[in-house]
């Protein structure tokens, strides 16, 4: 293990200019990030009408895990990317910071999952979630079960699982953690947690898509098309950040593990591993322009004012 109280050995394993640069654009959206989440979550807590609505309560966990990356666990890789080593170099600090930074976003890739499900269930199958018990059992227990398997899995592999970690404070997240090094742990990781939920997401996605329009027209929008409309659109937009960010990822993680170690290397170190911040980043922009309904009420008024022109003024030419 390497020093714990030298800093002046350590040199960066990442070249100062893409630390930089990288440090530059995570801070440039993390203010209106950070500002963005605190208005959707007091419009959560004070809007009974929009807290009411069940497909809102997922947006709204991803929202709630966006702001604790956010304000938490983000400054932690930018004080990271300011000094080009861990800060401070211990080997404890390295444990948390493993076990937060992985259970924060995969929580989200997660959790993003079972939204996509869940998108199917409440516009096709509405009637399950019409009781007390069906909404605990399709809706409440399975937002639960997204919450809390993530961080009790790191745990368990990060913290109780008995290994030899080596950690490098030259790197980020100080390097890999042990059991990244049992190929079985490993593959289940990358495959079920991250690698299948990246890949579902936009073909659950895609398939309600396909699924409203061909349904729509059967019956001729006799669905509540607007509401249905909206639910689509907010899962198939924020899907495209998960599709862009996660994927390559996970996918490239999976090739390395299993077949070229190297493959792709300073890809992956200098950039692949920090999209996942991207995806907690822009989330609060993409769900604050999908909740119409939340905007301040003057650019409300001013939308539905300049529509009704707009309908006056196509009546009037015909």
């Amino acid at each position: 293990m390497m020093n714990e109280t030298n800093s002046d050995i350590i040199i960066s394993s990442e070249p100062e200019l893409y630390r930089y640069l990288k440090l530059c654009i995570f801070v440039i959206l993390e203010i209106p990030s950070i500002l963005i989440s605190i208005y959707i979550i007091y419009q959560f807590i004070h809007s009974r009408q929009f807290r009411s609505r069940l497909n809102n309560h997922s947006i709204m966990a991803l929202i709630i895990l966006s702001f604790i990356e956010t304000t938490s666990e983000l400054p932690i890789a930018l004080q990271y990317l300011r000094l080009g080593h861990v800060q401070p170099m211990n080997s404890n600090f390295c444990l948390f910071w493993i076990w937060f930074n992985f259970s924060l976003q995969t929580t989200n890739l997660f959790l993003m999952g079972w939204t996509s499900i869940e998108r199917h269930i409440l516009i096709f199958h509405s009637g399950w979630v019409q009781t007390t018990i069906g909404k605990i059992k399709w809706h409440y227990i399975p937002l639960i079960f997204c919450s809390s398997y993530i961080p009790l899995f790191y745990l368990s592999c990060v913290i109780i699982y008995q290994c030899e970690n080596v950690f490098d404070y030259s790197l980020y997240l100080c390097g890999s953690p042990c059991y990244n090094n049992i190929t079985w742990l490993s593959t289940f990781d990358w495959t079920t947690n991250m690698l299948i939920p990246s890949v579902a997401i936009p073909f659950l996605s895609i398939s309600l898509l396909l699924r409203v329009l061909i349904q729509a027209k059967k019956m001729k929008r006799s669905l509540n098309w607007r509401s249905t409309r909206k639910m689509t659109l907010q899962l198939i937009v924020i899907s495209i950040l998960y599709l862009i960010f996660w994927f390559p990822l996970a996918l490239i993680s999976l090739i390395r593990i299993y077949f070229i170690p190297t493959f792709l290397n300073d890809v992956t170190l200098y950039y692949l591993n920090y999209t996942p911040y991207l995806v907690q980043l822009l989330m609060p922009y993409v769900c604050i322009a999908c909740l119409p309904e939340i905007w301040p009420k003057k650019i409300r008024i001013d939308t539905t004012t300049t529509t009704i022109q707009h309908g006056h003024q196509t009546i009037n030419k015909k």
